[in-house]
Parts: C-alpha cells; sequence; structure tokens
C-alpha cells in the first residue's frame, strides 16, 4: 500500500483479501465489527484508487469490493443475488472481439442468470 499504514487499514485489506470472493462493506463489518463502517468505506475507496482491490457494480443494492488477483468473470443469480466466479481466458474473449477501430484493454465479464439454489 502506498498510503501511511494503520492497523484498521490492515484489517479491512486482510479481510478482502482472505476472502476469495466479492464482499459489501456490511459484510466486511460484520467480520471486523470493532471497525465503523464509515472508516470501513473510506479505506474501500483508497484501496480501489490505489489499484488494491476492484470495485464491482453487480446491479445490487450495494456496491461490492474483491481484492484484485487473477482475472476472473461473474455470473450472477438474478434471484438470490449469489455471484458465482468463473474463469475463461481473457485471449479466448479477446479473439471473439471484432470492433473495427477499437482495442481492448481489459475485459470484465458479467452473466446473468439463475442458480440452482
Amino acid at each position: 500500500m502506498n498510503r501511511r499504514h494503520s492497523p484498521k487499514r490492515e484489517k479491512v485489506f486482510n479481510v478482502l483479501k482472505d476472502a476469495h470472493c466479492a464482499l459489501s462493506a456490511a459484510e466486511i463489518h460484520k467480520k471486523i465489527p470493532e471497525i465503523d463502517l464509515t472508516t470501513i468505506y473510506r479505506n474501500l475507496e483508497l484501496f480501489v484508487t490505489d489499484g488494491l482491490i476492484k470495485k464491482l457494480d453487480l446491479d445490487k443494492d450495494e456496491a461490492m469490493y474483491e481484492y484484485k488477483e487473477v482475472n476472473h468473470h461473474h455470473a450472477i443469480c438474478t434471484d438470490c443475488n449469489k455471484v458465482i466466479h468463473f474463469n475463461v481466458s481473457d485471449s479466448v474473449i479477446m479473439k471473439s472481439i471484432k470492433v473495427p477501430g477499437f482495442t481492448p484493454e481489459s475485459i470484465e465479464v458479467t452473466v446473468r442468470g439463475k442458480c440452482n439454489h
């Protein structure tokens, strides 16, 4: 992290890093209730700005945040809002994108459907 280190900031970051899935600020707060929600939101935005985590707006009631790791994509259940991660090689997707005069730089795939809950 490029910013001044603090124990609270480290706790918030580690919750996301250890989760291996996207979490909302409220879900992070449940895991570390000793840190107030405002502090959690502030730190999440700093991490997004610094490129350490990704903010996902998945058409849910609140944004989700996840540790930036190997590229993966998201399937979202339209019934229960469950977010499922899946991997497809970005090179496979890049080869299928044929837009004249356009060079893709990054890919984020979100598929909506119904899970077998």
